[in-house]
């Protein structure tokens, strides 16, 4: 089969600062991928991830030099000698979604339960945006060492039917967290996600609570056996384990371990999170609130009202023949 590899990149705006406890930053670089066969098209978005050394440069630099070469293995469905895991998994999702049927579509709800996150701001600004979470079911909080307590003392004031998902990634402290583990389960908080940095897991043994931990960064590909005693949840992202058919895969594993599942995303555009709805029904917990940071998604993009997400059936991994031109306009000028 004849199959048209292209790419582009695509730079998006955010509404305020994301800042968490070890960088921050105002926008997003991602790439855009279009696979064409006869007349179909497929559309996806890797957004590197850079905690694990990826960044939008060398995976462009990468596909400008290995195009070819990538096409053969898409061909081959041999997505995982692919270099880049969030690269691997928007070639396997621009292919799903290429060879969707006419007359087929991803059977998805409406609507759907998910946490909106709070970045750490300031107690100013924290203030002034708190009346917009007052009715969300589930609240992600980003903390560090130095705003815990007293952020999540006021959020859980301000939100009192809210539950909390405190998100420390890799910033917090053994000594730290001992000392404050007992005024945190008076405070709503349900899980705690990755409180120290990969490698020191194995203090967790040492905090007796009620309150979940949850792996992110210290749970990957490479390690999934190494630390899943020290935790009860496991964040599933897309981009992390490269691609929808690994990430099923990972999610079976973590089953047979009892290990609740939370679906989690990076700051990213609708074009990453519908996708990742199609393996929802499997995951106790959705995190999937990356595209209510932008200033501008895609057109039929989804929106966020309430902690709910709500899907736009004209989006076009939705509907084969809905609008697209916003997303083929990014490609008017590529060969």
């Amino acid at each position: 089969m004849f199959l048209k590899l292209q790419f582009v990149k695509k730079k998006f705006f955010l509404k305020d600062s994301f800042r968490i406890s070890r960088d921050s930053k105002k926008f997003i670089k991602t790439i855009i991928i279009k696979l064409t066969k006869s007349n179909r098209s497929g559309f996806s978005e890797c957004v590197p991830y850079k905690r694990y050394g990826e960044n939008q440069k060398k995976i462009f630099t990468y596909l400008k030099n290995n195009k070819y070469k990538i096409i053969q293995l898409i061909k081959q469905n041999r997505f995982e000698k692919i270099k880049y895991l969030s690269l691997r998994n928007a070639l396997e999702l621009a292919f799903k979604h290429l060879n969707i049927k006419n007359n087929n579509k991803y059977y998805l709800r409406k609507k759907y339960i998910t946490s909106i996150t709070i970045p750490i701001f300031n107690q100013k600004k924290l203030e002034k945006i708190i009346h917009k979470f007052r009715d969300v079911n589930f609240i992600k909080v980003k903390v560090n060492k130095n705003n815990i307590l007293k952020t999540i003392k006021f959020i859980s004031e301000k939100c009192p039917k809210s539950k909390i998902i405190v998100d420390a990634n890799e910033g917090l402290n053994l000594i730290l967290l001992k000392k404050i583990i007992k005024n945190l389960e008076k405070l709503n908080v349900i899980i705690i996600e990755q409180p120290f940095k990969y490698g020191l897991d194995y203090q967790l043994k040492n905090i007796k609570t009620k309150i979940l931990f949850c792996a992110d960064e210290s749970f990957h590909i490479k390690n999934k056996n190494k630390i899943l005693k020290y935790y009860q949840v496991v964040n599933i992202k897309l981009d992390k384990f490269g691609g929808l058919d690994k990430s099923l895969e990972i999610i079976k594993f973590l089953k047979r371990k009892n290990k609740i599942i939370l679906l989690g995303c990076m700051v990213s555009s609708s074009l990453s999170i519908v996708p990742a709805l199609t393996i929802a029904k499997y995951c106790k917990f959705l995190d999937l609130d990356g595209a209510y940071f932008l200033k501008k998604d895609f057109k039929n993009g989804i929106s966020y009202k309430k902690g709910n997400l709500i899907l736009n059936k004209n989006f076009i991994w939705l509907n084969k023949k809905g609008p697209q031109e916003n997303l083929e306009g990014l490609f008017k000028k590529i060969n």
